[in-house]
C-alpha cells in the first residue's frame, strides 16, 4: 500500500474511532440523564437507611434479640453486618464471613441518645458507575477496532485501483484490477470500468499496431513497383504498359490511404450527414467501378437518407469489390426497406433500415469463416476468401461504417454465391 493509501486509512481508522468515542460517551450521559430512578436512589437508600435504624434500635438493649434479628436481616440480604457500641468498639459481625462489596453504615439512637452503629456489607453488590464505564469502554474499544476493519476494507480497493492505474499509465496495458469475486458495491462498478477501459485501449493499441505492420506491409510492394516504374520510364523508352502500371499502382495506394482516412474519420466519430437518395448513391459507385446500372434494383421507390456520402460509398466500393475479387463478380445489387425491432409503449412502430445488398456468383463463404469475416486484419485464405494481399480492412470498415450509421453488416451464403450487405436507420 502505497503511503497515501496508508495515510488515508489511517484518517478514516481516526475519525471513525473519534466518531465511535463520542457515540459511546453521548450514550453513557444519556442513560445515566434519563435512567427513571437516577434521581429518586439516593432518598430511597436514606429511607432504607432510617427504618433499618429505628428497628435495631427496638432491638437495640436485648442482646439474643438484636443478635437474632441482625442475623434474619443478614439472611434476607446475604450481607454481611457488623455491629458497633457507641464507643466504636465492634460487638458482633454476622452473615457472610468474607466481605468486599460497598458498605453502608447505619447510626443507631434512641430519643436522641447514640446506642451504636452497623456497618452493612453487600458481597454480590457492585459498584454502576464503574460497570457502566467498563461497559462503555468494552463498547468503545469494539467500535475502534471494527473501525480499522472499515478503514481498511475501504482504503485497500481504492489502493488496487490506484497501482492498476498506475501500472496502466505506465504502458503495461495488462494490468486489471482483482478485487475478488465478493467485492460488490460502486468500487466493484469502479473496478469493472477501469478494467474494460484497459482492455479497449489494449485492443485499440495492438489493433493499430497490426494495422502499421499490414500498411507498411502493403505499401511496400506497390512502391517498389513503383521504382521499377520510375526507372524504365527514366530511360526515355515511352512504353504504355508502364504508364498504366504507374496508374494502377498509384490507384492502389490512393485506395488504400482512403481506407485508413475512412478508419480515422470512425475512431473519432466524425461523420458528414446528408440526404441523399439511395438509389444514385449506388449508381455512382458501380458507374465508378464501371459495372452495369441494370445490377441494381431499387426497391425504395427513390427513398431519401441521411448518411455520410463519402463513407456509405466506400462501404459499397469495398463489397463490390469483395464480390469481384474473391466472389466471381457482381451478380446483383439491391436496395429495399425492412424493419428492425418490435413496436412498444414508447416507440410506435418498428425502426425501418434501408438495406444496401452485393451478391456475387463465387463459391460462398467458408461456414467456419463466417462469422470472423467483418474482424480488422482477418486474412481467411481459402477458407474466407480474403487471400494473400488483402488488407483485410475492406469488411471491416463495412461493419464500422453501418454501426456508425444505426445499423449492421452481415455476409450469408445463398444459392449459388454468397450476399454481403449492411444496413442504416432511417
Amino acid at each position: 500500500m502505497s503511503w497515501r493509501g496508508r495515510r488515508l486509512q489511517q484518517q478514516l481508522f481516526l475519525w471513525l474511532g473519534v466518531t465511535s468515542l463520542a457515540t459511546v460517551l453521548a450514550a453513557g450521559f444519556a442513560l445515566h440523564a434519563l435512567a427513571p430512578a437516577a434521581s429518586a436512589w439516593p432518598r430511597r437508600v436514606q429511607q432504607l437507611s432510617a427504618f433499618a435504624a429505628a428497628q435495631f434500635a427496638e432491638h437495640w438493649a436485648d442482646a439474643a434479640e438484636r443478635h437474632a434479628f441482625a442475623e434474619r436481616v443478614a439472611e434476607a440480604f446475604e450481607a454481611q453486618l457488623a455491629l458497633s457500641d457507641d464507643q466504636g468498639r465492634e460487638i458482633e459481625r454476622v452473615g457472610v464471613a468474607v466481605c468486599r462489596g460497598p458498605q453502608q453504615s447505619l447510626r443507631v439512637t434512641r430519643q436522641g441518645l447514640e446506642l451504636g452503629s452497623v456497618r452493612v456489607c453487600f458481597p454480590g453488590g457492585g459498584n454502576f458507575g464503574r460497570a457502566l464505564l467498563a461497559v462503555l469502554g468494552s463498547a468503545c474499544l469494539v467500535l475502534w477496532a471494527s473501525a480499522a476493519l472499515v478503514a481498511r476494507r475501504l482504503v485497500r480497493p481504492l489502493s488496487l485501483l490506484i497501482a492498476t492505474t498506475r501500472e496502466i499509465g505506465s504502458g503495461n496495458l495488462s494490468a486489471r484490477v482483482r478485487l475478488g469475486r465478493h467485492q460488490r458495491g460502486e468500487i466493484g462498478l469502479l473496478a469493472e470500468s477501469v478494467n474494460d477501459m484497459a482492455q479497449r485501449i489494449e485492443r485499440q493499441m495492438r489493433d493499430q499496431r497490426e494495422l502499421l505492420a499490414a500498411v507498411s506491409h502493403e505499401v511496400r510492394s506497390p512502391l517498389a513497383r513503383l521504382r521499377v516504374a520510375s526507372e524504365i520510364l527514366r530511360n526515355g523508352v515511352p512504353n504504355p504498359t508502364v504508364l498504366d502500371a504507374v496508374e494502377r499502382e498509384v490507384s492502389e495506394l490512393d485506395v488504400l490511404v482512403g481506407k485508413l482516412l475512412a478508419s480515422s474519420r470512425l475512431d473519432f466519430e466524425s461523420l458528414s450527414k446528408q440526404h441523399v437518395v439511395a438509389r444514385e448513391l449506388f449508381l455512382d459507385v458501380l458507374q465508378r467501378r464501371k459495372l452495369e446500372p441494370r445490377l441494381l434494383e431499387d426497391q425504395t421507390g427513390g427513398k431519401r437518407v441521411a448518411v455520410d456520402p463519402t463513407l456509405i460509398s466506400l462501404a459499397l466500393d469495398n463489397l463490390l469489390d469483395n464480390a469481384e475479387r474473391h466472389g466471381g463478380g457482381v451478380v446483383q445489387c439491391c436496395l429495399r426497406i425492412e424493419a428492425a425491432g418490435t413496436p412498444n409503449a414508447r416507440q410506435a412502430r418498428a425502426v425501418e433500415h434501408l438495406i444496401f445488398e452485393v451478391r456475387d456468383a463465387g463459391p460462398g463463404f467458408d461456414p467456419r469463416a463466417l462469422s470472423r469475416v467483418f474482424e480488422a486484419f482477418y486474412r481467411g485464405g481459402d477458407s474466407g476468401r480474403a487471400g494473400p494481399g488483402s488488407l483485410g480492412l475492406g469488411l471491416a470498415l463495412v461493419q464500422r461504417i453501418a454501426r456508425a450509421h444505426g445499423g449492421r453488416a452481415w455476409a450469408e451464403n445463398v444459392g449459388g454465391g454468397a450476399s454481403v450487405a449492411l444496413s442504416v436507420a432511417l
